[in-house]
This record gives structure tokens, sequence and C-alpha cells, in this order.
């Protein structure tokens, strides 16, 4: 009897827990637990969250469930998990160790490679920049070069370092801090977004314009022979022409239970999705479609777009840089750029962005840009690089979004380093869209080295979440967004709690479809080696402490075979240009000047010194 009675309680026990869980992970009326477990990606990472919050062992919570930022090369000691990449990563605060160095240069037109080692680099005088333009958005609402973009697009031939660098410890390069005014004070005035994504028809579809294939009324009236639906078509181009057949299968051949309500005689016009669009709007992107989001069935269009903060911190890389701005011109409405004049080592740099926005190099995209400025290295930096890694996110957020004016608590924040550009489909979802949970990750593309060396896997990075999210929970600092522990912060209840949500982080994209590009150590070999002597100290070896490991020669072998400065070299799956996400469509559409990241430049032969 009594142990009976001892069955019954553990039997009871258990029952509770399993009701309790399910009720804290699927939020009863979220999403059926049938229809998670069999669809084709079941949501693994988040049961794993959750039950970790109700069963974590003392130590395991101060460590996230995999790092931020997985390594993108060959495994190497490390003495701290978190945002790791090897060699201090984009994370870097500036490049140019061990001497001045202005890595702005290496977009300069120089000729051919002509160095006989470190040692006697020469001083190469720059023009003191022109004051700062007016922040005048462009007439047309179309991305355009400036004219210094367009001036060097053809030249990027591995830059001379004696015309490069700085002779250690004497001359130094012009500061553009005196031309710099107020630009690292300013504020930014968000605005609403009133670009027309959605139309109506005349029938009632509500169609996302860039997800929907369109005819012209005349084609679509005469094909289709439906009274009515000519009005339900809009013009686009020749692409719908490959969708009328279906639209008229669609209108003439649809259930009545399901293509129109019974006992009437109208019927249910649908909006017809473009290859790679999906749902009821065509406004869901395949990124979204094959996601783990666990409520795709509660999507809804915006009548007011969100609107989208893209934070970055800038060491060397503005080719990257450039294609960032031309992919997430449109999703994005403010992009926050930090520069310090420290390298993440604590080492003096010159400002190279700075210099670079202010002689017109961006204007394109000046409109869209506010400049945060890092003029000091944290305490305790130099001692330890997680220190100055941290303290520049930190910084770049609260500095950033302390001088932003309007925002609204849904707007998104999204923090990415340099080397990480997420696709515009993706961020354009989040944008116009109510309905998915926060906070999200991006799956993106790894590649070393150039976008012709392609890893296996994707890289998975939290990346952003609401406003709001982001100063109740993670105390407006952009590190702990980068981290995984948003259950374990002190406002994480209160958030759900005031919020009537259920937050569970899913993720962008797919170990399948890619949501983005990470594109690790794309530079010439010179950007190689500053990216080397600017690291942290603290992600472990530092690589740019060996010699050896500097030299260019050795360098340009790394790229020719995709080894790592451990000297091992990892297996690639195969790589073809012509491959759906391959590269930023920006550098598809640029070949020459970007040829060096899009295709080995060294595939045949070294270039000898």
């Amino acid at each position: 009897m009594k142990m009976r009675r001892h069955r019954v309680f553990l039997l009871c026990t258990v029952g509770l827990c399993v009701i309790s869980f399910l009720h804290y992970y699927k939020a009863l009326h979220y999403v059926s637990l049938l229809r998670e477990l069999s669809a084709p990606y079941p949501n693994i990472k988040s049961f794993i969250m959750v039950s970790g919050f109700f069963w974590r062992e003392k130590g395991v919570a101060a460590t996230p469930l995999s790092p931020a930022s997985p390594e993108e090369a060959p495994p190497v000691p490390a003495l701290r998990q978190g945002v790791i990449k090897p060699g201090g990563g984009a994370g870097s605060l500036g490049g140019g160790g061990g001497g001045v160095i202005d890595p702005g240069a290496l977009d300069a037109n120089i000729g051919a490679p002509d160095v006989a080692g470190l040692k006697n680099l020469e001083v190469r005088t720059m023009k003191e920049p022109e004051p700062p333009h007016p922040w005048e958005k462009p007439e047309e609402n179309q991305l355009r070069d400036s004219p210094n973009e367009k001036q060097n697009e053809d030249h990027h031939v591995e830059p001379n370092l004696k015309k490069l660098l700085v002779q250690v410890g004497k001359d130094k390069l012009p500061d553009p801090i005196k031309s710099m005014g107020d630009l690292h004070t300013r504020t930014h005035q968000l605005q609403d977004d009133k670009t027309p994504y959605f139309v109506r028809t005349s029938r009632g579809a509500y169609c996302f314009k860039q997800g929907t294939e369109m005819a012209t009324i005349k084609e679509s009236s005469v094909k289709i022979g439906l009274a009515g639906t000519a009005n339900d078509v809009l013009e686009v181009g020749k692409a719908a022409q490959r969708k009328t057949l279906g639209l008229q299968q669609q209108l003439g051949k649809a259930p009545k239970g399901k293509g129109q309500p019974l006992g009437s005689g109208k019927q249910l016009v649908k909006c017809v999705c473009r290859p790679g669009w999906h749902g009821p709007y065509c406004g869901v992107p395949t990124m979204v479609y094959h996601s783990n989001l666990p409520t795709k069935e509660r999507l809804t269009p915006r009548e007011t777009p969100r609107r989208v903060i893209n934070a970055i911190n800038i060491n060397h890389e503005f080719d990257l840089l450039h294609a960032r701005f031309h992919e997430l011109s449109q999703a994005v409405d403010l992009f926050l750029v930090c520069e310090s004049n420290f390298t993440a080592y604590g080492e003096k740099r010159p400002l190279s962005f700075l210099r670079l926005l202010l002689n017109g190099t961006y204007d394109y995209i000046r409109h869209k840009i506010l400049y945060v400025f890092l003029d000091h290295f944290p305490d305790g930096g130099r001692q330890d690089g997680w220190i100055a890694d941290d303290y520049l996110r930190t910084f770049l957020t609260r500095n950033g979004l302390s001088r932003v004016k309007g925002a609204r608590s849904d707007d998104v924040f999204v923090i990415n380093d340099a080397d990480e550009i997420p696709a515009q489909e993706g961020l354009l979802f989040l944008k116009l869209f109510d309905g998915w949970t926060e906070p999200f990750a991006i799956h993106m593309r790894k590649s070393l080295y150039g976008f012709f060396w392609k890893q296996f896997g994707t890289l998975e990075v939290v990346s952003g979440c609401t406003l709001r999210m982001l100063h109740n929970v993670y105390d407006g600092d952009g590190i702990k967004l980068r981290r995984r522990e948003y259950y374990t912060m002190p406002g994480f209840r209160k958030y759900e709690n005031d919020t009537h949500h259920i937050l569970v982080q899913w993720s962008v994209g797919s170990p399948f479809h890619f949501a983005g590009w990470h594109c690790s150590w794309c530079f010439t070999p010179e950007g190689i080696y500053f990216k080397l002597v600017s690291a942290q100290n603290g992600d472990f070896p530092r690589w740019g402490d060996y010699e050896d490991k500097r030299d260019l020669n050795y360098i340009r072998e790394l790229i020719r075979t995709g080894g790592w400065f451990d000297g091992s070299v990892q297996e690639y799956p195969p790589a073809d240009p012509k491959e759906h996400m391959y590269a930023p469509k920006y550098m598809l559409e640029n070949h020459k000047r970007f040829h060096y990241l899009l295709e080995n430049p060294y595939k045949h032969k070294v270039q000898t010194e």
C-alpha cells in the first residue's frame, strides 16, 4: 500500500513537470507539439535551451550553449568562450599594432608588389581630408557609387607595403579628428519608411511586391479570360508570364471549401509567389520559410514598417563594408558604425574609416550612417583582450543608441561584426511582419580568405531583437545580446510577462538555407597582416606575435591552399561562383573590383617578391 502511494505520487509529480514544461515551451496556443515534431527541422536548440533553464547544473549557466561566433578556421586553443574568432576576429578595435598604420590606404591605386620585408618602411603622405559634406539624402531612392568609389573600382591589385606603412615610432599620418567637428556627437532622427512594399488589388488581395508575380492588365485579361481578374494583376514585367496559367487554375478550379465561400459566387484571390517567396502575402523568404521559427502561422504584415538599426565595429574591412551598405540599403534605416583610435591590442591607430567618410567615399549611403567614435582604451584591456573586445560592442550600442531620436520600442536592433553580412531578404522580413519571436540568430555561409574557400556548415550568431528587449533584458548592451544567456538575465521574466509573449530564440535561415555571409580573414595579404598585428591579447595563440606568420609569402600560400596558421589544411566543399548565395550581389555585379575575394588569386602559383 505504501509502495503504491509512492508510485502515484511519483507519477503525479512527473505529469505536472511535463505539463509545466510544455506550457512554457509552446505557450499552449503558439505551436502544436505534433506540428513541431513533424517539422523538417525540429527546434532542438530551443528544446535544449529551455530544458537548461529548468535543470541547470552549477557552473553551466555561465557558459553559452555554443560560442556566439564559432571558429571559422581549424581549431586552435582558446582560453575563453564567447564571441570567439581566431586572431581577434572582426572585433578588433583597429588595425596596425607595432606602429602607426593606415589600413585605409589599402584601397589605393598602387602598383604591383615590391616588398623586401617589414624593416625599411617608407611613409606615404596622404592629403588632408575635405570638410564634411552636408548630410543630405540622395534625390533618388537608388544607391549609386560615389565618385571616389568609382575611381578605385578597378584597382584592387595588392598594395605596396613600402607606400602603405608608416615608419615605426617616427612619422604619423594626418589625423582627420580636426575635420571631424561634431560628427561623433550628432543625433539622428529616425523617419518612417514610406516605401509601398505591399499592394492591394481591387478584389482584396494584399501582396508583397518583391515576392509576387505580376503581369500587365491587358495580357492577363486576354489570357485568363475571367471577369474581374484583370484588375487583380499588376504590372511589373515579363516574369509574370510564367505564372499566368497557374493563376488561372487557382482562380477557376478552387474547391468550394477552400477557394470560395459556400453559397457565394465570389472567388478568393490569392497572391502568386515568385520563386524564393512563400506565404499568403508572398512576403516570407525561403530563408525564413525553412527556419525554425515556431510562429510561422501567426505572421501578419504591418501597416507601418519597423525601423531597422544595424550596428557594426569597423577595423579595415572596407570592401566588405561596401558590400554591406549596398546589400542592406533598402532594409536598414540606420547604420551605427564604431571606430576607435586604438587597436584591440591597445596601440594607437589612425581613423581610416573616418577619413574615407569625410572624403566622400561613402556619400551614397552617408545619410544612413551615424558615426560612433571610441577615443579611449578600457582599463585592463591590454592584460585581458576580452575586456577590450566586449567593451567595444558595449560602447557601440550605448553611445550609438543614445543619439538616435524617434525610435520605437518594436524597432529592430541588429549587431554584427564587420565580416558578417546579413542578406537583405531576412532583415526586410523582420521589418515588415509581425508575429516572430525574439531574440533571433542568423545562419551565415562560412568562408575563409575569400568566398572561394567555402566551409562546411554555417555560422549561427545571435544577432538581434527589438529595442524594448535590448533595453529591458540586455540592459542596452550589445555584447550581452551576442551571448545566448537571455533566459538567465534579471529582466527576462518581467519582459516576458509584460509583453505576454514566450521568448523562444530562433534563427533566420538554416544549415541548408543561408541568410547571410561570414567571410573571415577576407583581405589581401597586406590586410591579413594588419589583422594579425592588431589582434587583441586574449584569443591565443596570437599569431601576430610570430614573425614567420606575418611573412607575406607565407600568407599568400595560406590563401592559395586554404591552410591555417597552425599548419593544418581543412577540407572544403566544392564552391561554384554561380551557386545561390555564393557572395553578396554587389560583389558579383562588380567582379573586376572584388575579384580577389571571388576567385583564388593564387590558385595557379604564388607570387614571389
